[in-house]
């Protein structure tokens, strides 16, 4: 053997060696973990959606015979959308109230059952409320979901305006009272 040869071997052998040592101390091994950390935030959101406009105009029709009262009208137009994110244990509700009163008309409102595209556990309507000045529970155990968006999807809200017979001599005619609705989406 040539002294080319020996060193040529010994080059082999030291790499080799290197490479079983730092195979056998090596810190990698065939499988590994870490942690993945997860925060999902309350929401909490809620907004009125209609085909056309989210502003509804009912207008009460005169009777056709003498001695009969005003004539209903009614709109059901509108959808509540919601998303939802409630802490365990939790539920929400959707509250609604009137900014003003109305004198010898009750508007009265309705909440469908949810239907739509969303997902998630949704609550329970309650029976037609007339409006009042302070809120009052439309729907109840909401949890955590999603109703979609835009009309419907969500809440299908029927509102009515009615003659109030308590305080139909209080009645005065009107071209358009403007009334603000208010939906509350409760944390």
């Amino acid at each position: 053997m040539t002294y080319r040869t020996i060193k040529t071997i010994r080059i082999a052998l030291v790499f080799f060696l290197f490479s079983i040592t730092f195979l056998i101390f090596a810190d990698d091994e065939k499988n590994d973990i870490h942690t993945v950390r997860i925060i999902v935030p309350k929401v909490a959101l809620l907004d009125i959606e209609s085909v056309n406009t989210k502003n509804i105009t009912l207008k009460m029709v005169s009777p056709q015979e003498p001695g009969n009262p005003l004539l209903s009208a009614s709109d059901n137009r509108i959808w509540l959308n919601v998303t939802s994110v409630i802490e365990s244990g939790n539920n929400r509700t959707i509250t609604v109230k009137i900014d003003e009163p109305l004198i010898g008309i009750d508007l009265k409102v309705l909440s469908g059952a949810y239907s739509g595209a969303g997902f998630g556990s949704w609550g329970t309507p309650q029976p037609e409320l007339t409006l009042t000045q302070m809120d009052q529970t439309l729907v109840s155990g909401i949890k955590s979901g999603e109703t979609g968006n835009g009309a419907n999807n969500g809440y299908n809200l029927q509102y009515l305006a009615q003659s109030n017979n308590t305080n139909y001599g209080d009645i005065t005619s009107t071209s358009g009272k403007s009334i603000t609705v208010t939906y509350t989406l409760t944390h």
